[in-house]
């Protein structure tokens, strides 16, 4: 039996340093045992370590070991064998499958899910968390000890868990599952290591113990190999104790942004000085992809070591939203994404064309030919998708093979083989070939279920694009990759207390006291190992670190780790290393203080306007400006469940029907039920339907029911239905040529021939009411009123009412007092605002209050960011 050698590499040594100095220990070690060099397996902690390991070598000269990786020399030897049927896989998208049929066959789980999925899914998480965990532990034992362990693993999961409260039972209950799920697992890949017999081991110790290589190693120095241990870590009690000569430097930035510029300048400081490549540590993505933005504006060649959640590639997103688009009850708005995800370099524009149709709401179209032909490809799209979403239920490999057929018939299919984060997402779904697992292939699965399983697979994932280093100016990589790599300067944004620091979590389903029983790192050994890889980092000579002082109002510290540097540092007699704000270039700029806009529409204004633009003018003239003279809209979002204007369209359309094809002397219990009728009809005509209109249908038979008592008031008082829905366009003379054209609700003619404008609301009774209490101010009905002074035929007598068709009770009247009067002081109103606006007079932003609560213009005038104007201000 041979001991393990360990020689001490000092952490004051920069990396370039040490690995001048690595081979001369090395080969002097083998030399003075005698050992063959070349037979020697020298084990590394990370393959980016591999060239400079081997470069190192080559320099020394002559024979050179086996320089790999655990991982690499076991890949080396073969394929990892297969998992047996219903063994865990170590993929997180098949294993959840698997841990979900093994939960759904326990008594009773069942029918848990179907009443709290979430918490369901949450215990699917967690089992497949904690077995992975377990399959690593137990993949860094000897094969030899394995079975041991796992006898270890159970009595001390019996001893952890004991009696307890409801909650602490299914957690146990759950571990237990875990447990013996992850003992399943067969041999594994790493299993050859200890079958080879070198004549030396070595290993390159850094930022903490491996488990795995540690049981290798300790295995081989049982039968007597030699081995030695290079230590590049110091002692936990001897931790920023050896420091090196080159302190870090640590600047501090206000927030966020200035964060991200703060490392982004030091980024180019540094390439300007010629210290490239720089390393940009990636401790929090968020951040680092605001840094990378500036870098590549700044014309910065970057490469990615730390890649991407395979579900923000832009396959991923195409994949996701083909199968939204053919879900069966798949709205416009995901009919779109689907289109625009798979559209050809030729396709965008009969896409554009049917979105236009779409959200005009189906109205016809100028180019005709065009949305036919529009129409016809959208059919073809269509009828592809349902063909994928026919069967109900299928097998996963069935649904994997029509998945595949679904994206290569498609016209952006040569993307599956041109892009390769594409490629990445086709090997992630294994759309090539099945699992090659029975019992994953068969599992039964719903559209809605093999949705979200592809969206699992996706987000468990990760891409990492192919990258030339050499070429690469900033090469952005984890903290634990950033370890004994010779950067010329490494830049570390988010030093803060909540990022850099904290150990990562232990599975939920294992305890810290279970973990630390059966030789699993527990938090203390997690934050040690991860604080290692700090320490190593303070080799590299120029090492920034950079900290946010405030995340929104949440004040931050500096990293517990600085404060142990810092700490460290007093001890020694050394004084603390000062932390400076980030010297960012500043620019003095004149203050450009932001006043209300005062655009002038001579020669712009329409030659038409319709009651709710006249409104706008008279609520606040810049709203008017950007609706009718620059006729800017919204676009609302065709997805949309619908909502109370929806519901009010829907009793406008009901209403007419009912009105025009209403004759004398029906009974009121058939009108009752024709009413309903209609609604069935018009809210199927307008595709609307789901569970968004339940209070529509739920409400209409006690809605229809006040309305025929109120219309049989209306008939008792003499009144009869005119007309509804009536489009009107008028060219009053005081307006020299300035047309109203509006749409009237509905018009009633009495018997004494007086006609009535009405207009039906769906809001409040009492708002209502405030409306016509000062006539002046209601623009609507004197509108409306306006258009029928137009006609040559005027009645007798024209009066005007809105009627409030959500009152609880009754349907109630609202009639306006006087509304001619109103129409004509609208119309001279309207005549001189409209000759002062042709002369240029600007359409000042003066809505108020409620006016701007809800005004889609309000970014457009910059109402929250005006200062205050003084009187004399010509602007």
């Amino acid at each position: 039996m041979a001991t393990i050698d360990q020689i001490h590499l000092s952490t004051s040594l920069t990396p370039a340093e040490l690995w001048r100095e690595l081979p001369c220990q090395a080969q002097a070690w083998m030399q003075g045992l005698q050992l063959p060099a070349r037979d020697a397996v020298f084990l590394l902690p990370f393959a980016e370590l591999l060239p400079l390991a081997r470069q190192a070598f080559a320099e020394q000269g002559g024979w050179q070991p086996r320089i790999e990786t655990v991982q690499t020399l076991a890949g080396s030897l073969g394929p990892a064998p297969d998992p047996a049927a219903g063994a865990p896989s170590g993929d997180l998208a098949i294993d959840r499958l698997l841990a979900a049929g093994l939960l759904g066959s326990v008594a009773g789980v069942n029918e848990w899910r179907r009443r709290d999925p979430a918490a369901f899914d949450q215990a699917v998480d967690d089992v497949v968390q904690a077995t992975h965990a377990l399959l690593r532990g137990a993949c860094a034992q000897a094969p030899q000890d394995r079975a041991a362990w796992w006898t270890q693993a159970r009595v001390a999961l019996e001893a952890t868990i004991g009696p307890g409260a409801v909650s602490q039972s299914l957690t146990g209950a759950l571990a237990r599952l875990a447990l013996e799920w992850a003992a399943l697992g067969g041999d594994v890949a790493t299993d050859r290591l200890f079958d080879l017999r070198p004549s030396a081991w070595l290993l390159l110790s850094a930022g903490g113990d491996d488990a795995l290589a540690g049981a290798l190693l300790h295995d081989a120095a049982q039968r007597g190999t030699p081995v030695l241990v290079l230590a590049a870590d110091a002692a936990p009690q001897a931790l920023f104790q050896e420091l090196p000569p080159q302190a870090p430097r640590l600047w501090r930035a206000i927030d966020a942004e200035t964060e991200a510029l703060a490392a982004a300048t030091a980024v180019i400081q540094a390439l300007q000085q010629g210290l490239a490549p720089v390393a940009l540590v990636a401790e929090d993505r968020l951040r680092v992809r605001r840094v990378r933005a500036l870098l590549e504006r700044a014309g910065v060649v970057i490469a990615d070591e730390s890649g991407w959640t395979l579900s923000t590639t832009r396959a991923a997103a195409h994949v996701m939203a083909l199968l939204r688009a053919a879900h069966p009850a798949a709205n416009a708005d995901a009919h779109l994404d689907g289109l625009k995800a798979e559209a050809g370099p030729d396709e965008a524009g009969w896409i554009d064309v049917l979105e236009a149709h779409w959200r005009r709401g189906g109205a016809p179209d100028a180019r005709h030919m065009r949305l036919l032909r529009a129409l016809e490809r959208w059919e073809i799209c269509q009828a592809r998708w349902r063909a994928f979403a026919v069967p109900r239920r299928q097998s996963l490999a069935a649904w994997l093979q029509a998945l595949r057929q679904l994206l290569i018939e498609g016209p952006s299919a040569q993307r599956w083989s041109s892009d390769a984060a594409a490629r990445a997402v086709w090997q992630a779904l294994r759309l090539d070939s099945a699992s090659a697992r029975s019992d994953v292939d068969a599992t039964l699965m719903g559209f809605d279920e093999f949705t979200a399983w592809v969206d699992a697979a996706l987000a468990a994932g990760s891409y990492i694009p192919a990258i030339d280093r050499d070429a690469a100016q900033v090469l952005i990589t984890p903290l634990a990759r950033a370890m004994l790599r010779p950067f010329g300067a490494v830049v570390l944004p988010g030093a803060d207390e909540r990022t850099l620091g904290p150990p990562p979590p232990a599975p939920a389903l294992l305890g810290e006291a279970l973990l630390r029983a059966i030789g699993m790192p527990d938090r203390e050994a997690r934050a040690r190992r991860a604080v290692l890889g700090f320490a190593q980092l303070l080799r590299h000579p120029q090492l920034l670190l950079v900290r946010r002082l405030a995340d929104g109002d949440e004040h931050l510290g500096p990293s517990p780790w600085v404060a142990r540097l810092q700490l460290a540092r007093h001890a020694q007699g050394l004084s603390p290393l000062p932390e400076i704000d980030a010297p960012l270039a500043q620019q003095c700029l004149q203050a450009a203080p932001v006043y209300p806009p005062k655009p002038s529409a001579a020669g712009a204004l329409p030659n038409a306007v319709s009651a709710s633009a006249v409104e706008a003018l008279r609520t606040c003239p810049y709203r008017f400006y950007a609706r009718s003279v620059l006729r800017l809209t919204e676009v609302e979002e065709l997805a949309l469940d619908p909502g109370k204007r929806d519901f009010g369209s829907l009793l406008h359309a009901v209403l007419q029907r009912f009105h025009d094809e209403r004759t004398a002397g029906r009974p009121p219990a058939e009108e009752h039920q024709r009413l309903l009728a209609l609604a069935d009809e018009v809210a199927a005509e307008s595709q609307l339907d789901g569970p968004a209109m339940l209070p529509f249908r739920a409400g209409m038979p006690a809605f229809a029911q006040r309305y025929l008592q109120w219309l049989a008031q209306r008939d008792a008082q003499g009144w009869r239905y005119a007309a509804g829905e009536l489009d009107k366009t008028c060219l009053p003379d005081i307006l020299q040529g300035l047309q109203l054209r509006g749409r009237i609700d509905r018009l009633d003619r009495h018997d004494s021939g007086e006609l009535q404008v009405i207009d039906y609301k769906t809001g409040s009774l009492r708002s209502l009411q405030a409306k016509v209490k000062q006539p002046l101010e209601d623009t609507q009905l004197a509108f409306y009123a306006a258009q029928m002074l137009c006609d040559e035929e005027l009645p007798p007598a024209l009066s005007a009412g809105y009627v409030a068709l959500d009152e609880r009770e009754a349907i109630t009247d609202v009639p306006h007092p006087d509304v001619v009067s109103s129409a004509q002081a609208l119309l001279a109103g309207l005549a001189d605002e409209w000759a002062r606006l042709g002369q240029g007079t600007p359409l000042l932003a003066l809505g108020e209050g409620m006016a701007c609560e809800f005004c889609e213009a309000r970014g457009l005038c910059r109402r929250d960011h005006w200062s205050n104007r003084p009187d004399d201000d010509p602007a």
